[in-house]
């Protein structure tokens, strides 16, 4: 056979990006099956601009390798993300071209990239609660344990819910179902996303990744094109539904968010709207505890913050246990009530 004027171009394989992701990532494949695995270091994913633009880079690459032919994301532990790094926020908050480009190009990126990008089928599994649950229930196949529960958090923090958990929530739950959730911040348990058609699966604690890998298998015995086509099937609704809207929730909330930088008001949970660099200070009492999962009430939404310090004050004592203490481990002293 007579060569080419040109070979395909070389990119890089598992080996060479594992290495660029190690930060935040975990990846392992075996015949065909990528586990794509959440993390900040050696534990738990810390929410930072950092993370948030690793995220949407990793799955773009992942898409360049044809060696992946299902894929599997999932996070470290036994939650999904908790945390947020109280000093990964600092080119975030630059103006104007960092915050432009973390919040124009990263916050679209983290959705889009799932649903345009990954031409193969993907299965998400939560482990547990958590929020940013973008990559699980972007998946294909989305499963979760008994005990997960999620939220749109981002009202009760007075931020605008604009980077696409509350554009999911009215796409799966319906308008005014959706709207409620996303506007009152009120957390939804397994069960019930399990009803509104959310999710997949509700598996055992500890059985999501042997549930996911069980399907990936299953899937294999499918030719490779026709599993391929069938993810596309899968997908297409999602496309269609982020090409109408996900841009304007995006900027909807980049717009928002501005708007309190320029006013003063953008700072701890306190003030006006919640600087995400704080967020850490709340989150292990909202999943920790089921105040969130009823409705809100202005007790409930305007004490909480002071609700959460009391709580932490019962765990530092000893009284009460904190399932989520381990992912405490990066933050500096005055991060602390």
């Amino acid at each position: 056979m007579a060569r080419p004027l040109a070979d395909y171009v070389k990119l890089p394989g598992l080996e060479e990006y594992k290495e660029w992701f190690k930060d935040f990532a975990d990846l392992k494949r075996e015949d065909g099956i990528l586990q794509v695995t959440w993390k900040t270091l050696d534990g738990p994913m810390h929410h930072s601009g950092m993370s948030h633009r690793a995220i949407p880079q990793l799955v773009r690459v992942l898409s360049l390798d044809t060696e992946n032919e299902i894929i599997i994301f999932t996070h470290i532990g036994d939650n999904w993300m908790i945390e947020s790094d109280a000093n990964g926020w600092e080119t975030y908050s630059q103006l104007p071209k960092q915050r432009f480009q973390h919040q124009y190009f990263d916050d679209t990126n983290l959705i889009k990239n799932m649903i345009f990008d990954l031409d193969v089928p993907t299965i998400g599994v939560m482990p547990g609660p958590g929020f940013h649950w973008d990559s699980a229930f972007l998946s294909d196949v989305t499963i979760v344990t008994e005990d997960t529960k999620i939220e749109v958090p981002h009202a009760q923090g007075g931020l605008v819910p604009g980077d696409g958990m509350g554009l999911m929530m009215q796409h799966y739950l319906g308008t005014k179902r959706g709207a409620y959730y996303m506007m009152t911040s009120r957390q939804i348990t397994a069960q019930q996303i399990l009803d509104a058609g959310m999710v997949s699966e509700v598996v055992a604690k500890g059985k999501g990744l042997e549930r996911a890998w069980e399907i990936a298998r299953m899937w294999k015995r499918m030719p490779y094109e026709n599993r391929c086509i069938m993810s596309y099937l899968a997908k297409r609704p999602l496309k269609k539904l982020l090409v109408d809207d996900l841009k304007l929730h995006t900027v909807s909330e980049q717009y928002a968010s501005l708007l309190r930088v320029a006013a003063g008001t953008l700072g701890d949970e306190n003030s006006e709207q919640q600087d995400e660099k704080y967020i850490s200070r709340v989150n292990d009492y909202r999943y920790a505890t089921t105040d969130m999962e009823q409705p809100m009430t202005l007790e409930l939404w305007a004490g909480m913050a002071k609700r959460a310090a009391e709580w932490f004050k019962k765990v530092e004592s000893g009284e009460i246990p904190n399932p989520y203490e381990y992912e405490h481990s990066n933050e500096p002293d005055w991060y602390k009530f």
